[in-house]
């Protein structure tokens, strides 16, 4: 059988998230489902949104979010497969911290990446402390940049807290910042991120959509049950030269990284995006101004290629990836 091609955008994505597909491409998955998927550079969310919808691109890696706010610039796109068994945002605050509850955050000044009306990261804090009672000028939002420099924003009490994807808390873990976290309330398991391809991709591609997502549970399964070398997999792609330590390092981010879906490897759901979830998130969105109205999440989810994602031999998937040596 031929090789089906697609193509991935690769945009400003932490290392850390582009896991799954770096695993799904070092630990040949992708070839045993017959897949050729090239990496085409596309910049940040819009940009790879916008790429997406016009077919120029099969397959973008990006939030819901995104979806929702294009869908009145023309932006057609639907979120095929869950890359996250969570919502990402969390609130997170050093463990000396007097703040011990949500409605502790009054008066606080909070980092997010970045500022500005209907940010995602906005957004999550004015949703989450909502359900405190709070509103906005009972605490304030500083914007603290990424990675080294909102690790700084923390350790040195520039800010109180923090408002990042859960998964970017690690590299505080991994420095010796003990942290008190804070899930949503309301969105704490909903997924909100995933890959997403136009509804034209979706019925012309489905075939190669379908092995792919089932290359991404495969993946999934690897980090969980190999993380040392689904870690080597990683770090070799990045194309620059590695330790020991740095595997020893990225493979103790994949044990921290509790949000990955496959936590769970004997669940025929991995990849599920519950659409009662999206709905309940376009409504929330949509109340807190990042998006001008809400959708029905039959306009921007399907869970088609769910069953056949799924179907495979775990057993034996696990005793291939629990023998897997860097010499094979």
């Amino acid at each position: 059988m031929a090789r089906q091609q697609l193509s991935f955008a690769v945009g400003r994505t932490p290392a850390l998230m582009d896991t799954l597909n770096r695993v799904a491409q070092g630990a040949g998955v992708y070839d045993e489902e017959g897949l050729t998927v090239a990496r085409v550079p596309s910049g940040g969310a819009a940009a790879s949104a916008e790429a997406c919808s016009s077919g120029r691109i099969d397959i973008c890696p990006i939030g819901i979010e995104v979806i929702f706010a294009g869908y009145e610039d023309g932006i057609r796109l639907k979120l095929f497969f869950a890359r996250l068994a969570r919502y990402t945002y969390v609130l997170g605050v050093p463990e000396d911290s007097p703040i011990r509850s949500l409605a502790d955050f009054r008066g606080a000044t909070i980092g997010v990446h970045i500022l500005g009306a209907g940010s995602a990261g906005k957004v999550a804090v004015d949703s989450m402390l909502a359900t405190a009672g709070l509103r906005e000028g009972d605490y304030a939002l500083a914007a603290v940049g990424y990675e080294d420099a909102a690790l700084d924003a923390v350790m040195s009490k520039r800010v109180a807290a923090t408002a990042f994807p859960a998964y970017e808390l690690i590299p505080f873990q991994l420095a010796g910042v003990k942290l008190r976290v804070f899930p949503h309330p309301l969105l704490k398991d909903i997924v909100n991120g995933g890959y997403v391809a136009s509804p034209a991709t979706i019925e012309r591609k489905s075939d190669a959509l379908a092995h792919f997502s089932r290359a991404i549970v495969k993946a999934s399964l690897f980090v969980q049950f190999n993380p040392a070398a689904a870690a080597r997999f990683v770090l070799e792609a990045s194309g620059t030269p590695f330790t020991v330590a740095d595997v020893e390092r990225r493979t103790q981010e994949l044990r921290l990284w509790d949000a990955l879906p496959g936590t769970d490897p004997w669940s025929t759901r991995i990849g599920y995006v519950p659409p009662e979830g999206i709905d309940l998130y376009g409504r929330i969105l949509t109340e807190h101004g990042l998006v001008k109205r809400a959708l029905p999440a039959s306009d921007v989810v399907t869970n088609q290629f769910l069953a056949f994602a799924n179907d495979f031999d775990r057993e034996a998937f696990k005793e291939r990836a629990e023998q897997w040596k860097p010499s094979s």
